[in-house]
């Protein structure tokens, strides 16, 4: 059983953020959004790209505990919704998931289109200045290009009735939802992606460091690079981490219990080797094992390989 410490100190560092460069980004420019609709009225929707543990959802649930629902004495104000798409998503089940969020007694009663106009006014009732649907690539997912124009039609004519600020969130095949409705295309004004890999190697281990450090500042634990020293340190957390958010989150956080649990007073590249291969990919041995001596320094991509393509990790 994990002691009240060890498990307040999981609680207090799974509530910290990493404030990377792009998820930086992507946060400004939605409060930007939220804040011109406040000011003027004017509706611009975003669509966020990035691969599966580049901080998508993190980012949802920031922007969710900045600005939280309330109850007033006549009704609930929701200035933020916050909406995942379900897999196999249909018009049905998505206005169903929409209405079930904002607290509708009868989500799944009458058609789309009765369901459709029951969100817009409950949402309007409810205050909502701002949607971020989360998993957008389910509606890309929705089938061949006759079933994907039909739900984007229905897209369109929900942003032009609720007229506040849409964010589509979702990997980055959700783009191709929008190429074919080009009405729906152009109701989309900024495309960010949520993603380090355009950038050269040596500028995404050093990301990758700054994030470990900067959640490190919540750690009871020092981390030390031992003989590969923090250059050398920092490239081998790429390496592990392909420079995405979860990893290094998740990385972080069995590092964190592990210490705990063994009492120690500081981490070093062997604990994360050994973390690394039970918590992360069981198969990570010697040249496969980025914090291993003989690590081959290479991306995991291959086949069986944590980060192959296709895998969604």
């Amino acid at each position: 059983m994990i002691s009240k410490h060890i498990y307040d100190a999981l609680e207090k560092f799974n509530a910290e953020y990493i404030q990377f460069e792009v998820f930086q980004k992507a946060f400004s420019v939605i409060e930007d959004n939220l804040s011109l609709y406040r000011q003027t009225s004017i509706a611009e929707n975003i669509l966020i790209l990035g691969e599966s543990g580049s901080g998508k959802t993190s980012l949802c649930h920031l922007i969710q505990k900045l600005y939280p629902r309330y109850a007033l004495p006549e009704r609930d104000v929701v200035p933020v919704l916050i909406v995942s798409i379900p897999a196999n998503v249909t018009e049905a089940s998505i206005v169903s998931t929409m209405l079930t969020v904002l607290g509708h007694p009868l989500p799944y009663q009458g058609s789309v289109t009765r369901r459709t106009a029951a969100f817009v006014t409950l949402a309007k009732a409810c205050g909502v200045e701002m949607i971020l649907f989360d998993e957008a690539q389910h509606l890309h997912d929705r089938g061949q290009d006759r079933s994907k124009t039909k739900v984007s039609d229905w897209l369109k004519q929900l942003i032009d009735a609720l007229e506040i600020p849409i964010v589509f969130l979702g990997l980055p095949r959700t783009k191709s939802l929008l190429i074919v409705n080009d009405q729906l295309k152009r109701r989309f004004s900024k495309t960010i992606f949520l993603s380090l890999e355009y950038q050269h190697t040596e500028d995404l281990s050093k990301q990758c460091l700054q994030m470990l450090l900067s959640l490190s500042q919540t750690f009871p634990v020092r981390i030390v690079a031992g003989e590969y020293g923090w250059d050398e340190f920092s490239i081998r957390l790429y390496y592990a981490t392909d420079a995405r958010i979860s990893y290094i989150k998740k990385l972080m956080a069995k590092l964190l219990k592990f210490a705990l649990e063994a009492e120690y007073e500081e981490v070093s590249p062997d604990d994360f080797e050994m973390i690394y291969k039970q918590e992360i990919w069981w198969e990570a041995e010697g040249e496969l094992n980025p914090f291993h001596p003989k690590f081959a320094f290479r991306r995991l991509d291959r086949g069986g390989e944590p980060f192959a393509p296709g895998l969604g990790v």
